[in-house]
């Protein structure tokens, strides 16, 4: 379901013509048309008849039930039985290269402003963007290290940025004050004690003032107090029981380093932190106990098709946890087969089907398109836009010539953008 495909009026597989696995379509262009009574469909459309094609992107098989009837018990990842489907609607914001550079976008949050804040991935920078799709680079550190990832408020309108140095802050009264110059440059408010391989993300939990980063590469993640600035090592992969905060173990990826876990979010009571692993691509989260140490890690549910889980949105006005896929297959980079692929997907957990146990939950498909690009973040538009809707960040890492000297699709164009999808069916009764 595409709305670029147009008005499809004929299809066909491409057996005979190219991989037969593959089908071709007529867009017609009908909505274009003045029919023979007069009418015009769609006066604001343009001219787009067309011959495309789309490209199967998964199989799954039926499970047959009793009788040798379709069973209604759902699989691991199966899709869409939440009624929750999103199109795309094309970008917010395509990053100029003449304007900005080449930004790869890599995390993301909606200030108290009503601005959607944004890192810039490999240039040490942030920017934000409004409603029209008006951007500008407005944050610059100067004495960081490696790439600019997490970004996050807190309830006073302070922003938090996470990079191979530390963690960086810009107060809420500077980005309110407005005779301020820009770029601003961030105050450094916590320093690594010890190296990390990959400061992925960040998030505050305004209820207790602790902020809590992940690590990708070692599979930790860190605490630190708000407050004091002091902090340290909160749960680690090395420790029994949390081993599946890590990456694949042989992974071949882009950058040579396994990539674990992603995200990490704070529900609205702060009983569990909610997570994404990249790499072994399930939704998990841990349970925060009552001194604030680390309890039970549970898997939530494994999404299909080796689809790495990315950036992740706790939803928790509505209950939800979504996760973006940049690639399939990541663990594999360019070394093996299946090659990482772009992915343009977005997944979707309701928290309200878990129970205590973390059993119940089922990772649906919600969106699945390529032009959608290499997705690293995702977040609803409250406080933005539309509720229903969901913002997401491009971060074209496909065109990126990585560290290790990398480039996954030579073909590609640069594509960093801000993008938009809107709910188009929801099915109550479920």
């Amino acid at each position: 379901q595409d709305l670029e495909l147009g008005t499809v009026t004929d299809i066909i597989t491409g057996y005979g013509f190219g991989e037969e696995s593959d089908i071709y379509l007529l867009d017609g262009s009908f909505d274009t048309l003045v029919w023979p009574t007069g009418v015009l469909p769609d006066p604001d459309a343009l001219y787009h008849g067309a011959v495309r094609k789309v490209e199967r992107t998964t199989v799954s098989k039926t499970k047959k039930g009793k009788a040798g009837k379709k069973s209604s018990k759902k699989q691991k990842g199966e899709t869409a039985s939440s009624g929750y489907q999103f199109q795309n609607d094309g970008p917010l914001l395509e990053i100029s290269l003449d304007e900005f550079g080449e930004v790869h976008p890599a995390k993301m949050d909606i200030g108290p402003d009503g601005l959607l804040y944004f890192t810039g991935g490999t240039d040490s920078r942030a920017y934000r963007v409004d409603k029209d799709g008006n951007a500008e680079m407005f944050v610059e550190i100067i004495d960081g290290a490696g790439f600019t990832l997490g970004c996050q408020f807190d309830d006073e309108g302070n922003y938090y940025m996470v990079n191979g140095r530390g963690v960086y802050m810009v107060t809420g009264d500077d980005i309110n004050d407005k005779s301020l110059p820009l770029p601003i440059v961030p105050e450094l408010f916590f320093e690594w004690p010890e190296a990390l391989a990959i400061p992925m993300s960040i998030d505050v939990d305004n209820n207790s003032g602790m902020a809590y980063v992940s690590d990708m590469g070692n599979g930790n993640i860190w605490i630190i107090d708000t407050e004091s600035g002091v902090g340290e090592k909160w749960v680690s992969s090395s420790e029994p029981g949390y081993e599946l905060l890590f990456g694949e173990a042989d992974s071949t990826n882009f950058l040579g380093v396994p990539f674990g876990v992603v995200e990490v979010m704070v529900d609205k009571n702060s009983d569990w932190l909610y997570f994404s692993n990249h790499e072994l691509n399930y939704f998990g989260r841990v349970k925060i106990l009552a001194d604030g140490s680390p309890g039970e890690l549970q898997v939530l549910d494994t999404v299909l098709n080796r689809a790495a889980l990315n950036g992740a949105f706790l939803d928790t006005r509505n209950n939800k946890l979504y996760g973006a896929t940049p690639f399939l297959n990541f663990h594999n980079g360019v070394a093996r087969e299946p090659v990482a692929t772009r992915g343009g997907e977005i997944w979707m957990i309701d928290l309200n089907d878990i129970d205590e146990n973390g059993e119940g939950g089922k990772a649906e498909l919600v969106a699945q398109d390529l032009e959608l690009g290499t997705v690293t973040d995702i977040i609803t538009g409250y406080g933005f836009g539309e509720e229903s809707d969901i913002y997401l960040l491009d971060g074209s890492f496909d065109t990126l010539v990585w560290p290790t000297g990398v480039l996954p699709d030579p073909d590609a164009p640069y594509h960093g953008a801000v993008r938009k999808v809107k709910r188009t069916k929801v099915l109550k009764g479920n």
